[in-house]
């Protein structure tokens, strides 16, 4: 039993050393709190078309004059499947999960004292979206991908930036 588990473990360290691994990151921007916002992101290929895309995304919200705001903190795991549409072009189709947690509140200078009136939620969706990946260099690569994001917080999400080829 023993010898089985290990034998399990080292083909699974084995076929994981394989994968092509790039991180990196970007800006995007978030309709919903109509705010841009930072995006780091890793890119895990299973094959040479299929990947799994997780991402981190702080998106710094609006304001105005009487102090109302709003923020998002998002976190996905997408799956991807890459067509080659001409060299160092790949387009790709995208879906997969997300967490939102999102904070909307108002700051009221009315009285000596200030007072923050604020809620903060967080919501559980699934994504659907495409991208595009062009390739510069073996290791050096730029994305832009649009997605939907369908939620008890729906919203709408483009993101663009570097990767780099571990």
């Amino acid at each position: 039993m023993k010898k089985n588990v290990f034998i399990i473990l080292v083909l699974g360290i084995t076929s994981y050393s394989q994968a092509q691994i790039a991180v990196g990151g970007g800006l995007g921007f978030n309709e919903r709190v109509s705010s841009v916002g930072l995006t780091v992101k890793g890119e895990i290929g299973i094959t040479d078309e299929i990947a799994i895309t997780p991402n981190i995304s702080y998106f710094f919200g609006s304001g105005s004059l009487v102090g109302f705001s709003q923020n998002l903190f998002a976190v996905d795991v997408n799956a991807t499947y890459a067509f080659d549409i001409i060299e160092n072009l790949k387009v790709y189709p995208l879906v997969g999960l997300n967490y939102s947690r999102y904070r909307i509140g108002t700051s009221s200078f009315l009285f000596d004292d200030v007072q923050d009136v604020g809620v903060s939620n967080g919501a559980l969706g699934a994504n659907i979206g495409a991208g595009a990946q062009w390739q510069f260099t073996d290791s050096l690569s730029v994305y832009f991908e649009p997605k939907f994001v369908a939620s008890n917080y729906s919203q709408v999400v483009v993101n663009a930036g570097v990767l780099f080829k571990l």
